[in-house]
């Protein structure tokens, strides 16, 4: 998938927006950068942000304004990172936004969270997805809503023998504590440290009459000398004592917090540059502090990202403050320290997307993993409008993909792949009830019968031929019909398809009665061949299932359950050997499988009507009836020569102390169910 995140952060300087290319699911996540860029709120806009983070001035109506002007900013930001990225925003599949926040309370009665920065405004203005309030529902679960960054921090920079810690330096410093990834059940710790350049922002601002907004590389810091005796007052801030989980903002390090340290030190007759000196080593020194108060153990490296990364004045400071660690920006580990912290969004976005948690409870304070953030769909693409044509449709993304490198068109499909297993996941109701229906039937002495053409009549006979030996069904339980006959299994048989009588032919031929269950599998749905066998079979009285990837087709209209794998477009236009046939696959194993367990072909999770027909499988039996039964594998052996090599029986004479025989008597009465059997 190709995700954007955006984050903006306590220092409200602008949008860091990155475009990242994600694959695969942790602990093998893999990225790559595309683009990164940060744009700069205008000076009108920051500063409506400053005011409206003060209570007194923060009224609804100018919330209410902010919401969707920080909307807007976002969607632009996210729009010149994809063109910058070389790709168009059809070619996007989601954005993650972080917002901006304007007030965190983390902890008590009113434990809450505000980011502005309006989703509907970001979907709306690129037609992308937008997964937006990330921090909501970790405090939904009894969390602080923060550090979330943590989690990526522990996917993307744990060290098997390395103790690291990751400290982002934004408005408000974090730190992710990260022991060695061989270390058994390794914890990762999170919790904000307390400022990060906020302070060090503010007085940048004053020293300059509000020309700079930041201290620009350190410069003022440098040319000022450390107050001890103010630095000492404010390292006895009581948040920095506080034990973790804890977080931390502008409510407390905010404009007001700078006022009074800049009163103070003009009270010392301190000159502007000391002042900054001094609250650029308040936020070294507080990192370091934290980690002695409450990290396990000292790191051995400090990955530091953030807008602090590049302050060389705070980075030779933290350096001095944490020896001997190895203190280094993330650029050193191939992920920019500006653009860390959107990347991280862009990672929370996607795992939300495939409904895998994003928080660290033992960081957030979280009772549990949860599912961050709230969805706000984008514009519908014309490609996909109409699920009628969704398998011949022409896919956007790929459509110069003869020109890609080998790696790049690996990436292209692998990320397409993705949206199969979701597409299957959104049919698993008709799938169950489909799957209810044909073990009824069975039960009744049924049959299961797949009917396709081409890769779809293919995966029917592969799923059909491999319940024999799996499940040790009679060769005439499960079968297959493919249109053109056994020669299309290898080979293309041209028309075949195309001849609606041939199917109801060939489903006639097989005396189909109100017994049985018949599943027609056409990627288009639209198949002659299947429909004219469906027709047939619903004639005949039996249960019609069609597994298409497209929705308000013709063998939809005759099935009594239909299955419609939305997987979209291929990559190549109407290859439906590609995201359909992977699609249909997972389908048929879920039939099948579904089907045997509820007809007691496994015991737990073992295929206990396996057929031990060659020596492979005689292995295989001996180690199920050693596992069911918790004996040697020399003691399953010689339970299963006792019952003529026959594991289900072998198992119920081992585990309920009969004969072989009462073992086969008991299994019959139980229409073959282990569990059942056991019973008596």
């Amino acid at each position: 998938m190709i995700v954007v995140g955006l984050m903006s952060g306590t220092s409200a300087d602008g949008i860091d927006a990155a475009v990242v290319e994600i694959h695969g699911a942790p602990p093998a996540l893999a990225w790559r950068l595309r683009a990164h860029l940060h744009v700069p709120y205008p000076a009108a806009l920051r500063d409506e942000i400053l005011a409206c983070v003060q209570p007194e001035q923060g009224t609804v109506d100018r919330l209410c304004a902010l919401n969707f002007r920080l909307g807007a900013a976002f969607a632009d930001a996210a729009l010149r990172a994809i063109t910058q990225a070389g790709v168009t925003p059809a070619q996007v599949d989601l954005i993650g936004s972080h917002g901006q926040t304007l007030w965190h309370i983390p902890t008590g009665a009113d434990a809450s969270t505000l980011q502005l920065g309006e989703p509907a405004v970001i979907a709306e203005r690129t037609g992308i997805a937008t997964i937006s309030n990330f921090r909501t529902r970790d405090m939904a679960a009894g969390g602080q809503g923060a550090p979330l960054v943590a989690y990526v921090d522990t996917l993307l920079l744990s060290h098997p023998t390395l103790t690291r810690a990751a400290q982002n330096i934004g408005g408000i410093g974090n730190v992710t504590y990260l022991p060695p990834t061989t270390t058994p059940a390794p914890q990762p710790l999170a919790f904000d440290t307390g400022p990060g350049n906020v302070l060090i922002d503010y007085a940048a601002s004053r020293a300059t009459a509000g020309e700079w907004t930041y201290d620009r590389e350190g410069k003022l810091a440098a040319q000022g000398r450390v107050d001890e005796h103010l630095l000492a007052e404010l390292m006895r801030e009581p948040y920095l004592r506080e034990k973790p989980p804890k977080t931390t903002g502008r409510e407390l390090f905010g404009a007001s917090f700078g006022a009074r340290v800049w009163e103070a030190a003009q009270a010392r007759r301190l000159a502007d540059a000391d002042i900054v000196a001094t609250l650029t080593a308040f936020t070294a020194r507080s990192i370091a502090q934290a980690y002695a108060d409450f990290l396990p153990t000292r790191p051995d490296e400090v990955i530091v990202s953030g807008g602090g990364a590049r302050n060389p004045t705070l980075m030779a400071m933290l350096r001095d403050a944490l020896a001997p660690a190895r203190t280094l920006p993330s650029d050193a580990f191939g992920l920019g320290a500006a653009a860390k912290e959107a990347i991280a969004f862009a990672i929370l976005a996607y795992e939300a997307w495939f409904h895998r948690p994003g928080n660290l409870p033992g960081a957030t304070g979280a009772r549990q993993p949860v599912i961050l953030g709230n969805l706000t769909p984008g514009r519908p693409r014309p490609a996909l409008h109409d699920a009628r044509d969704l398998t011949e449709a022409h896919h956007p993304a790929a459509e110069e993909i003869d020109t890609l490198a080998t790696l790049d068109i690996l990436r292209l499909m692998n990320s397409e792949d993705m949206h199969v297993a979701r597409a299957v996941s959104a049919e698993l109701v008709p799938l169950a009830r489909a799957i209810d229906h044909i073990a009824e039937r069975m039960r009744g002495g049924g049959r299961l019968i797949y009917v396709g053409a081409g890769t779809s009549g293919r995966l029917g006979v592969l799923d059909a031929a491999e319940c024999p030996p799996t499940f040790n069904t009679a060769p005439d339980q499960v079968l297959a019909l493919i249109a053109g006959g056994a020669r299309a299994i290898t080979q293309a048989v041209e028309g075949a398809e195309d001849d609606a009588e041939a199917g109801a032919r060939d489903l006639a031929a097989r005396q189909v009665s109100a017994r049985d269950s018949v599943v027609g599998i056409a990627a288009s749905g639209r198949t002659p061949y299947v429909i004219g066998a469906l027709r047939e079979a619903k004639r005949r009285g039996a249960f019609v299932v069609s597994l298409a990837c497209n929705r308000h087709t013709p063998v939809e209209e005759i099935a009594d359950v239909s299955i419609a794998l939305l997987v979209g477009p291929e990559i190549i236009s109407g290859s439906t050997r590609l995201k359909a046939g992977t699609a249909q696959k997972m389908a048929l194993n879920m039939i099948s499988t579904g089907v045997m367990i509820r007809l007691g072909k496994t015991f737990g999770n073992l295929m206990v009507d396996v057929q031990a027909t060659n020596t492979k499988l005689r292995d295989r039996a001996q180690r199920i009836v050693a596992t069911a039964c918790h004996l040697s594998l020399e003691e399953a052996e010689a339970r299963l020569a006792q019952c003529n090599g026959e594991v289900k029986t072998a198992i119920v004479s081992e585990l309920a102390r009969v004969s072989p025989a009462e073992a086969r008597a008991r299994l019959r009465a139980a229409n073959g169910s282990v569990r059942a059997a056991l019973k008596g």
